[in-house]
Order: C-alpha cells, then structure tokens, then sequence
C-alpha cells in the first residue's frame, strides 16, 4: 500500500524530474553513502597506521631513556662504592697541592668518562675544605650551595634526576642537561659528598633521531628534557592523562598549540627514584596524509557525481523533449492540426508511438477525405434542392397584383387625362422591369429593393388616394447601396400591409419603413396602422408562417418569406411580428448584415 502510494506520488510530477529524482535516490545517496564509508573507513585504517607507528616508536624511545638512566645509575653506583674516591674525598691535606696530587693520581672517574659514552661530565661536590678544585671535583661554594639541586640533595638521601639549564659558550645557545644526584657517604668524617652524573645530549640525539617522528621528553614538572621540535611545549601535551607504571597511556589524537598531529604519550619510573620520565611520540605527516587522501576521494566522488549528473540532466532533457514533442504532435491531432514533424529521431518504444501515432493521423485523414467528400455531394444536392425551392417559392407570388394593376390603370385613364395614364404606364413597367430581371438571381442591393417597394407604393396610391400614405425612415449613415438582400421578400409583406392591414381604413392609411443596422443584423421594419390582430389571431398567424398551413393567401406569402429567409441566412435570421388590435401591425425582417461586393458580414 506504501509502495503504490509512493508511487502515485512519484508520477504527478514530470518525467523529467522524475529522472533527476530516481538519479537522487538510486545514485546520488547511494554513491555518497558508499564514499562517505570508504572516506570514514579509510581515514580511520590510517589513523590506526599512525597510531600505531607512533606506539612502536614511544616504546623505543622508552627502552633507550631506560636502558640509558640504568647504564647512568650503575655508574653512579660504581663510584658511591669506590674506595679510592671515598678515601680522597675524607682526607685532610695539609696543602692544596697536596690535594691536587691525590686528585690526579685517582683515575676512577675518567676511566668510567672513557668508557662510557653516555655521560659526558662526572662532577663531585665536597664539604672538605682541603680538597683544592679541580676538573672533577668541586669544593661546595656559596654559588653551588644556591642551586636547587644542591638544596634538594642536601636534605635527601634518596638519588634523583634534574633537568639543568647550560648556557653554551660556543654556540651561544641553551641546552637543556640530564643529570643524576646522588650522595656519597664519608663516614670517616661524619659528612657526605654528591656526585652529578650528566647525560651526553649527542648520545641522546643519536640514539632517538633514528625514525620520521618527532619526539619530546620531559622530566617531572621540571621542562622539557629532550625535543626534536622546538615549537612543541609540553603545557600542550599534560593535559592528556597517563600513568606511573611504565605503560603506555594515551595514543590518538593530540591538540597542540600550533598543530594538530597523531601521537603516542607514556610514562617511565626511574630506577631507585622517585623521578619519572614522560615520553611523546608524534606523527606530524599524520593528518596532512589523511587530509590528503580525504580530498582525493572527495574529488573523486565529486567528480563520480558531476559526470552522473551531467549524464543524467542531458538523458532527461533529450528524453523531456522527445516526450514534449510527441505530447505536442498528440494534442494538435487532437485539434484538428495534422501538420506534425515528418521524422522523430530514435527506434525506442517512443519512436514507436510516432510512427503509430502517424498512421493514426493518416487513416484520419483519408476518413475525413471521404466524409468531406460526401458532404460535398450532400451540399451539392441541397443547393440544387435549395434552388428549386427558391424558384418554387418566388413563382407563388400572387398573379392578382398585376391584374389589379392593369384594372386600375384602365379605369384612371378613363377618369383622367393622357398624362396620368402614362405614369401609370411607366411604373408599372418599372415593377414589371425588376421582377423579371431578378427572378432568376440569388441577391440584389438593399437600396434596389426598396427602390422597387416604392414603385409598388406609388402603384398602390395611385389606386386607392389618401387610403394609403407611406414613408420611408434610414438610419444616419447607412448607405443602402453597400448592402445585399434577397429580391422580392419584402413586397409580400407590404401587400398584406395593404390588403389586411389597411383593409377597414378609408383614409389616412399609413404604411412607414425603417431600416437600421444593430449589432451586424439589418432590421426592416413595416408598420401599418390599421385594425391590427388579437393576440389568438398574432399565435395562429406565427404558426402558419412556421409550419405552412396553406389556408390563406396571407400565409402562404409570409411562409415563403419565412422559409426563404431561413434557407438562405440560416435559423437564427427571419420574421418578427408585433401585432395589437386597433393600433396596427409591424413586421420586422432579421437578416445578416452582408457587403454587396463581398458577400460577407459588415
């Protein structure tokens, strides 16, 4: 249910962030996660690497500060137990020459100088006033009583170890010396002597500058001891625990003020002392290393990801616009457009929704051939049918108005003189005239035909007087010439204007035209002001005109109007009549407002 709901939601966006989508969640994350575990584990086989180079090296260097205190301390021993020395050391000499013979005769201390490299200065401090100064022994002075090693052993039997500062004359430098104090007993005398055993620094350089670490060494709370980086003090390093008993206590990251490295710290325990030694081992190539390798599989999965998304935004643009086209080619089909691309690149299942696509539009198009085909013969035949009406329609126009005519001009050429006779004469020829030349044609100009309803009117007042009185009103601006009517359709309605309407009217019979344009309809109206129509009698008359019940003359004319008007301009166009009894009539004729040169709305 998940799934499909998921899906739902993975459809109602376009195909071609649905490709950048599936790319996000089948490649994107994926490669990331897989790189970003690669990046994690390996960083972190590396910094075991490290960690471990510096372990083995903080337990070399370790074994050498032992190996280095115990050889020290043994010598040390060599000569708080040595005879010789404690006897030269307890014997009153009468004159300092004396002394400085006894001195020079002892050998003990430049055979140990000799043979051990190292220490690089034996010294002997004594209390006997006898004893003159000399390169290894040492009266104890005001000078030497001020040291705080002097201050220390003098209250401590037990030996420890000091880091002292040396000035270097030769080299105008600091060096820092590790030396070992230690009591002799002189029990002859009832008194003591310390013996300072110091350290060679070269032996010391040259046994632990052997490997790619740096390394620090310090003693209690006393300094640095030993460094093979100048920059490194220890504040940065005892913040970081570790122990007394000798093992190693810390090993991993390690802060300092200047950098951040990899290294190893651990403690030794001086033998017989209660001193203890800190040693540090550090990577410095460490997390440049690991930093480096970093950046390599980044740029790597970079650029993993920016030619996948290269391939991926141009595959789903080329793959959008393939979808676009033929989503457009389908929705103008739809419209009727068939004008689509000729070829549509590619021979995949879209390609071959073109070329169905094609074909469908080709068998559309020899359908609609054939339907248009048909609808050209269906037109033909009811054009040809439409003709015959229309011939049918106007031969039906009553025959009795030109006999009337005639009648009437007969007997007002015997009432009055020749003049009026052949008024007469002329306008009925001038009716006759346009009946027959427009029988047979489809359109005539609207100011022709109304130009004929006047010639009918003169006719018709000619034969009854004052009976009949017309007018006719135009619009301002509307020139009747511009615009095309169908022939005779609007006499019929004047002659029943004059046989129905003004049938009762003995004088003052009015009949009023008014022609206007509204909104690309031409409206003709013809009023009467005769007896007019109930409106029972108006219902029966629309009727008739709308389904041709030919009972009467009046019907049929108005229903061959009717019916001409709505075969020619359509359903929407034909009579309109207004009737009221006593006050008159007035039919309106709707039809299209059509150019007579164009045939086509104004």
């Amino acid at each position: 249910m998940r799934g499909k709901q998921f899906m739902d939601i993975f459809t109602k966006v376009k195909v071609q962030k649905q490709l950048y989508l599936f790319f996000f969640i089948a490649i994107f994350i994926p490669v990331t996660a897989v790189e970003g575990y690669l990046i994690y584990h390996t960083r972190t086989l590396l910094f075991d690497h490290y960690s471990q180079q510096t372990y083995s090296d903080n337990l070399r260097v370790k074994s050498l500060i032992l190996d280095l205190t115990c050889s020290i301390y043994n010598k040390s021993q060599e000569l708080v137990s040595d005879q010789d020395l404690i006897t030269l050391l307890s014997t009153r000499y009468s004159s300092a020459n004396e002394s400085r013979s006894a001195m020079s005769s002892y050998k003990g201390i430049e055979s140990i100088l000799s043979g051990d490299a190292s220490i690089r200065d034996i010294a002997v401090y004594t209390w006997n006033p006898a004893i003159a100064d000399s390169p290894h022994i040492h009266p104890i002075t005001n000078s030497i009583q001020a040291q705080p090693w002097f201050k220390r052993a003098s209250t401590s039997v037990t030996p420890f170890w000091t880091v002292e500062l040396e000035k270097s004359e030769r080299y105008n430098t600091e060096m820092q010396n590790l030396c070992l104090h230690i009591r002799i007993f002189l029990p002859q005398i009832h008194s003591y002597a310390i013996l300072k055993l110091t350290a060679s620094n070269n032996h010391i350089r040259n046994r632990i500058e052997t490997s790619s670490m740096h390394t620090v060494i310090w003693l209690n709370d006393n300094g640095i001891l030993y460094t093979s980086d100048k920059q490194v003090i220890t504040p940065g390093l005892e913040q970081y625990s570790y122990n007394s008993e000798g093992t190693c206590s810390y090993a991993g990251k390690i802060d300092l003020d200047n950098k951040t490295v990899i290294g190893c710290i651990s403690s030794l325990s001086a033998i017989n002392c209660d001193d203890t030694f800190y040693m540090a081992s550090l990577s410095y190539d460490g997390y440049p290393y690991l930093n480096r390798i970093t950046g390599i599989y980044l740029g790597i999965l970079a650029m993993v990801l920016f030619i996948t998304s290269m391939f991926i935004c141009v595959f789903s643009h080329y793959f959008s616009l393939r979808i676009v086209m033929l989503r457009e080619s389908m929705h103008r089909a739809s419209q009727g457009d068939y004008e689509i691309a000729d070829s549509f690149r590619g021979e995949d299942e879209i390609s071959d929704v073109f070329s169905d696509l094609k074909l469908m539009i080709h068998e559309i198009l020899k359908k609609e051939t054939s339907v248009y085909q048909a609808q050209l013969k269906t037109q033909d035949l009811i054009n040809k049918q439409q003709q015959m009406e229309f011939k049918m329609l106007s031969s039906q126009i009553n025959p009795h108005f030109l006999y009337n005519t005639l009648e009437t001009i007969r007997m007002r050429s015997v009432k009055a003189g020749n003049l009026e006779v052949a008024d007469a004469i002329k306008l009925l020829g001038k009716s006759m005239r346009y009946v027959l030349e427009n029988t047979t044609t489809a359109v005539t100009s609207l100011a022709r035909e109304l130009d004929y309803i006047e010639t009918y009117l003169r006719i018709q007042k000619l034969r009854f007087h004052d009976r009949v009185n017309y007018s006719l009103k135009i619009c301002p601006g509307l020139n009747l010439k511009d615009y095309q009517i169908m022939p005779l359709i609007l006499q019929p309605i004047v002659e029943n204007a004059l046989l129905h309407g003004l049938e009762d009217v003995e004088q003052n019979g009015k009949i009023i035209m008014r022609i206007c344009l509204i909104n690309e309809t031409m409206h003709i109206q013809i009023f009467d002001n005769g007896c007019g129509m109930t409106a029972m009698e108006l219902e029966l008359i629309n009727q008739r005109i709308g389904q041709n019940l030919n009972d009467s003359f009046q019907s049929i004319g108005l229903y061959n109007i009717q019916h001409r008007i709505k075969l020619c301009y359509g359903t929407g166009f034909g009579l309109i009549i207004k009737s009221k009894k006593s006050m008159g009539t007035l039919v309106t004729v709707v039809i299209p407002a059509q150019n007579i040169q164009e045939g086509v709305k104004s």
